[in-house]
């Protein structure tokens, strides 16, 4: 899997009139870029387990 595939700007375009431009500003940015992001909202933040590596539907992280 390409972790950062490369779309063309009508896909960018797209998400800018479906979403909006933060969406498409978003999605712009490199994956490892949002994960960081992503890791520091849930690091700082009472996030929902659905942002957790590891959410309760998958056990938690926890092994057997």
């Amino acid at each position: 899997m390409n972790p950062d595939p490369v779309y063309s700007e009508a896909y960018y375009e797209h998400i800018a009139e479906t979403m909006g431009q933060e969406a498409a500003d978003w999605a712009r940015l490199p994956r490892n870029e949002r994960e960081k992001v992503l890791s520091w909202y849930h690091a700082n933040f009472n996030t929902p387990s659905d942002l957790s590596p590891w959410p309760p539907e998958l056990g938690g992280g926890e092994m057997p």
